[in-house]
């Protein structure tokens, strides 16, 4: 098969992977089935982002290049990963080989953000189905991000290397610098990263912004590496802050959060065919939101929130790999994954009120795996696995001023009840879980390439759905603007999932023509047990129904933030097991008209049902979505306009009052510098005009409005940013 320019293949996955630089990302595609992008400005099967465009540097706009991949966006730095249709935790997110975790419970440092896109090496999402050697649980697809590092050399001398980036957008007057710095034998390598980002709230017209979408962050990172005689060890340090950041779609804002986190890797090339892999990374995080430092805090002082989380976090992965094993390579790998998550509510008005919402809960996963991959025969190449995992779940008593208070108030009883029946519960969970998976590309011929996949895939309940015992908006990000309660019994998800297409690369049609490809997936996936919020029959819970509505009337007196004039006890939810299936296609695909012109897009479209109990649509599913793009590019120049747009999206889920969007297009244009003159021949200066023609829109997966003094209506959905100009350079040397 005939490459395209820049592109290697990796058998068995087909990923989209996203090359950073400025804070730009260019994706290119890899010989079929794979797509690695590693990248080179405006090449064949590009696509880019501005992360300015959104008011914010967050990596997870990243996921909107890739087929099947969009993003829940709650605020500038908490946008959250979705992949055809799931999202939240059933999506593994690995950054530098760590499965990090979210400070806080309703992921407002979203695990995406973990990196900044500027300094994002690569981004990889597996179009069919997931290895099982990827992670734990990857019941929603994987997303693998690696940050810049100094690359080892090529001899014993030692040489430094430089990256440096920044940038400016007109629709936030945001900024952003950061860097790489190191030096590097073939032996050992040392590095430091460092990155700073700050915005205010973007406009989302010439006059109105949308409150508060500011944000501010620092990253730092030292790195160190070692490689002879057959060992390579590489480790990190990271240490991200994140001050004053608005969340306009949840009940609080970011007041600050720190991380810490440390990761290293080994391995051993014991002989030709046999090598030894492990890794480990340990995550210390803390966190402070509340609803009154940002936004006009409530006006009745009793009612003032802050809220202090941690999580304590650590993993370890250890694998033997055997080559030339039935024609291909063999893994049988070990690993596992422990979480400590606290969080405790205070009032700075009464030193006497608090919740113990979380306490000392645990989340822990261990798990094994056999996975093998290689051509049984001539043309079919073939990854096939099967993996077990358990999972323990534990957590401490709770409490809570509303509890003790429900002993004389009888509209706090509720409280009461709910709490001690919690504490007398059996906390403890283990659940036992098998995942399988299997992916089939055939090599046809030169130009098309037939791709198969089929899994059994599991995701055990989050911390969240099992132990929230208040009817509380602690969801892992949502933000459906309803209050939920845990349910300590609920199953594992478990999912049953088909992915079939092709890979069409035809290198000349036509005299024009050339560098033609087309890459569609249909997938089609059935969940048992999918975990959602359904309606709660108070006597599950050991209350009456006038307890539980003087209770409800007690904790919303303003009714349902998203449907103040909905009934209160409609707002309250239960986690609970339903059956549900998605199903739907994206496409990738474009050509080469002659010399400088080509022509790139992408198309997603999922649909998403719940299938038990009444019939329902699943809830913040995005509609068909793409984006088409051209460039011209010459010499050392190049130009791309793009039209990006969504239809309206009128299948919405009845259980939480989602509300419908309309459709919407914008056009961007960039023009972009990269000289090839000796002594700056890293240079990259870029400038871009995103939605040309200033419309206002939102996107489906925007969250909703919960700012009340914002020009934006309480209720209504975050409008995306307005006409921006911005202007970003990068330098590697």
């Amino acid at each position: 098969m005939k490459k395209r320019e820049s592109i290697r293949w990796v058998p068995g996955v087909l990923a989209a992977a996203v090359a950073v630089q400025c804070p730009m990302a260019w994706a290119e595609y890899e010989e079929l089935p794979t797509l690695v992008v590693e990248g080179e400005t405006m090449a064949p099967g590009t696509f880019s982002i501005q992360p300015g465009t959104v008011g914010t540097l967050d990596a997870a706009d990243l996921l909107k290049q890739v087929p099947g991949g969009n993003v829940n966006r709650n605020g500038p730095l908490t946008g959250i990963a979705q992949f055809r249709g799931l999202y939240g935790d059933r999506v593994a997110v690995v950054v530098d080989g760590m499965a990090v975790k979210n400070a806080g419970p309703n992921a407002m440092d979203s695990r995406m953000s973990a990196i900044p896109s500027a300094l994002i090496q690569s981004l990889r999402v597996y179009r069919g189905v997931t290895p099982v050697s990827v992670g734990l649980e990857t019941m929603g697809g994987a997303v693998i991000a690696k940050s810049r590092q100094v690359e080892f050399g090529e001899s014993e001398r030692w040489m430094p290397q430089l990256f440096a980036t920044a940038g400016w957008s007109s629709v936030n007057d945001g900024v952003f610098g950061g860097g790489l710095a190191g030096i590097a034998n073939q032996n050992y390598r040392f590095g430091f990263l460092a990155s700073h980002e700050d915005g205010d709230n973007y406009r989302y017209n010439d006059t109105d912004n949308v409150k508060y979408t500011n944000y501010e962050r620092q990253t730092y990172q030292a790195q160190f590496g070692l490689q002879r005689q057959g060992h390579t060890f590489n480790a990190a340090y990271n240490h991200k802050y994140t001050g004053d950041s608005g969340t306009p779609s949840l009940p609080m804002d970011i007041r600050w959060i720190r991380t810490d986190t440390v990761n290293a890797d080994y391995r051993w090339q014991l002989s030709d065919t046999v090598a030894l892999k492990a890794a480990m990374f340990f995550q210390d995080a803390d966190h402070e939101m509340t609803n009154y430092h940002r936004r006009n805090p409530p006006a009745d002082p009793a009612r003032w929130r802050q809220n202090n989380t941690d999580v304590v976090a650590g993993g370890y992965k250890a694998a033997l790999v055997w080559s030339e094993v039935m024609g291909g390579e063999l893994e049988l790998g070990v690993d596992g994954d422990l979480a400590t998550h606290n969080a405790f509510v205070t009032n700075p008005n009464n030193a006497a009120f608090f919740v113990r919402l979380y306490n000392d809960v645990n989340r822990n996963r261990y798990g094994g795996y056999l996975e093998w991959r290689g051509e049984p025969v001539d043309r079919l190449h073939v990854n096939a696995g099967v993996r077990y995992r358990y999972t323990y779940m534990d957590a401490g008593k709770v409490d809570g001023t509303p509890a003790i208070m429900g002993q004389m108030n009888p509209m706090m009883r509720a409280a009461t009840i709910l709490r001690d029946r919690f504490n007398a519960a059996d906390r403890r969970q283990d659940q036992h879980d098998v995942d399988i998976a299997l992916d089939f590309n055939y090599r046809l011929n030169d130009n098309l390439n037939l791709a198969l996949g089929l899994a059994r895939k599991t995701h055990a309940p989050t911390y969240q759905q099992r132990y929230t015992w208040l009817p509380l908006e602690s969801t892992g990000g949502l933000a459906d603007g309803r209050i939920y309660i845990g349910d300590i019994g609920l199953d594992s998800e478990k999912s049953y999932e088909v992915v079939a297409g092709f890979d069409l690369n035809l290198p000349q049609l036509g005299s024009v023509v050339h560098d033609v490809y087309l890459e569609p997936r249909a997938f089609y996936r059935y969940v048992n047990d999918y975990i959602q919020g359904q309606a709660v029959d108070p006597a599950d819970l050991g209350l009456t129904a006038m307890q539980w509505n003087m209770f409800l009337n007690m904790m919303l007196p303003n009714g349902c933030p998203n449907n103040p004039s909905g009934n209160v006890a409609n707002c309250a939810l239960r986690w609970t097991n339903v059956d549900a299936q998605l199903y739907g296609v994206d496409i990738q695909g474009g050509m080469a008209l002659g010399e400088h012109l080509r022509v790139d897009g992408v198309m997603t479209y999922t649909r998403g049902e719940k299938l038990s109990g009444k019939d329902d649509n699943l809830y913040r599913i995005a509609p068909l979505n793409g984006r088409v793009r051209l460039t011209y590019s010459i010499l050392d120049f190049a130009f791309s306009t793009e039209y990006v747009g969504a239809l309206r999206q009128d299948k919405v889920a009845d259980y939480n009052d989602e509300r419908k969007t309309s459709d919407w297009s914008v056009v961007n244009v960039r023009f972009q510098y990269q000289p090839s003159y000796k002594y700056v021949q890293g240079l990259k200066l870029a400038v871009g005009l995103d939605n040309i023609f200033d419309n206002r829109h939102a996107d489906h997966l925007n969250g909703i409005n919960r700012v009340r003094e914002s020009r934006v209506g309480l209720g209504n959905r975050v409008p995306n940013p307005g006409r921006n100009v911005y202007v970003t350079m990068s330098y590697t040397f």
